[in-house]
């Protein structure tokens, strides 16, 4: 053990005669740190570059195993689509009589994303990734005007782009209106990216 303290010691010595600079030498050791010694971090080296992948909703398999499928239609049950995401996350999309229930799940953690008609618009959820793994989603959500079969029916009355935050992300919510907003895709994606830290 006292030889590696010695060589240390020889080293700030050595420094301290080649650059003539003892006090900052002796200063860094008294500290017991090797600052003097490393690079200096740069200016935002800890922030993260942020990219985003998506989910294409038009092409998805079945939530069930082909048992259950099978039990699902005996009983008249509507069978889940499911929908391989990132980070281990799935898309799910649950049917009732006239509604979609849209929502991530992975393991036993659940984030519901929206209730739309049955026959919703989406095509794709946007994951924002950082440092390779997903922290958010983004996705569009339609309101409707109802009818008389259901609430989430009818004509279509505005759009919005929703932005939830993932597990360890939950403060990330947030809903961006389409009309109005220039750019709302750009919005939602500094929306999410602010979250991020």
């Amino acid at each position: 053990m006292r030889i590696p303290i010695l060589l240390f010691t020889a080293t700030l010595v050595l420094l301290s005669l080649v650059t003539g600079d003892s006090h900052t030498v002796s200063a860094n050791y008294s500290c017991g740190s090797l600052a003097a010694l490393l690079p200096l971090e740069q200016p935002g080296h800890g922030t993260p570059s942020f990219s985003s992948l998506y989910t294409n909703l038009t092409k998805c398999g079945s939530g069930l195993t082909k048992k259950e499928a099978q039990e699902a239609e005996e009983h008249g049950t509507d069978i889940p689509t499911k929908c391989k995401a990132f980070g281990g996350y799935s898309v799910y999309i649950y049917y009732s009589a006239c509604t979609a229930e849209i929502s991530l799940e992975r393991g036993q953690e659940t984030i519901h994303l929206a209730t739309q008609a049955g026959d919703f618009k989406q095509k794709t959820v946007e994951w924002r990734m950082a440092k390779g793994k997903p922290f958010a989603v983004i996705m569009r959500v339609y309101e409707y005007s109802g009818d008389d079969l259901c609430a989430v029916g009818g004509k279509v009355t505005g759009e919005s782009l929703i932005v939830k935050g993932l597990k360890g992300y939950e403060r990330i919510d947030a809903e961006v209106k389409v009309k109005g907003t220039a750019n709302p895709n750009e919005k939602a994606r500094e929306i999410a990216d602010k979250g991020y830290r």
